[in-house]
This record gives C-alpha cells, sequence and structure tokens, in this order.
C-alpha cells in the first residue's frame, strides 16, 4: 500500500503562430506503508513548430527527465543511484488530410533505471492516427 501526495505545474507559452513552447514539472511524495517515504520527480519542455510545411503538420522536440527516485528513508529499496534518467525527443506530424496523420520520431533514454552506468536506449517510434 502506497499514500502519495503530488503536485504539479504546466505551462504553455505561444510566442508566434510559428513557435510554442511548453513545459511541466511534478513532485510526488509517497509513502510506502510500513517501508518508508521517497520522493519522485519529472519534468520536461518541449519546443514545437506548428503548421511547419503546411497546415496540420508539427515538428517538436522534447527535454526532460523521466519520472525518477530522489530519495527515499527507510527499509527497501536499498541504497540507488539518483542518475537523472533523461529523456530526448524529436518527432514530426505530417497531416495527409483531416483525418489521417502520420508521425515518425526518434527518442532517446540517457541513464535508464536513473543509472548512467546503463547504456542509453535509442526507439524509433512511427504512430498513425485516425480521426472519425
Amino acid at each position: 500500500p502506497v499514500i502519495s501526495n503530488a503536485i504539479g505545474a504546466n505551462f504553455s507559452w505561444k510566442p508566434s503562430d510559428a513557435v510554442v513552447l511548453n513545459g511541466w514539472f511534478s513532485t510526488t511524495n509517497a509513502r510506502l506503508i510500513g517501508q518508508g517515504d521517497g520522493n519522485i520527480l519529472t519534468y520536461a519542455m518541449t519546443l514545437g513548430f506548428p503548421d511547419l510545411g503546411k497546415e496540420g503538420n508539427l515538428l517538436g522536440f522534447v527535454f526532460g527527465a523521466q519520472p525518477y527516485l530522489t530519495s527515499f528513508k527507510g527499509g527497501n529499496p536499498q541504497p540507488f543511484k539518483v542518475d537523472v534518467p533523461v529523456h530526448l525527443e524529436a518527432f514530426y506530424r505530417y497531416q495527409f488530410n483531416n483525418n489521417i496523420s502520420l508521425t515518425p520520431g526518434l527518442i532517446w533514454l540517457l541513464a535508464p533505471n536513473q543509472d548512467r552506468d546503463n547504456a542509453s536506449d535509442v526507439i524509433g517510434v512511427l504512430r498513425t492516427t485516425f480521426v472519425f
């Protein structure tokens, strides 16, 4: 059983029709009943270029950290590393028409499982969206 208190904030700023900047931050204080207390962080910044190439398209970049445990006081888990698990991402949504888009992307994860001794992961993604 876990009891948690979480707080987060996000923002979106569009300085022009061609650029949008977003971001978020959250922290969670978790109590593993009978085991201890921990804190989890996650945050990111995104940069988007709407309608790049044609209306409906979107070029986007993400830089942030996946949720990771920053501290733990209690029994398990045993001492752990607090390397920040960095998430870098780039994608481009191509809008074929009002109902279909295709979004290829590339994700690079550094320090997976919040341990920089782990090899980085690179993930290719291809998403097709149908809207009806």
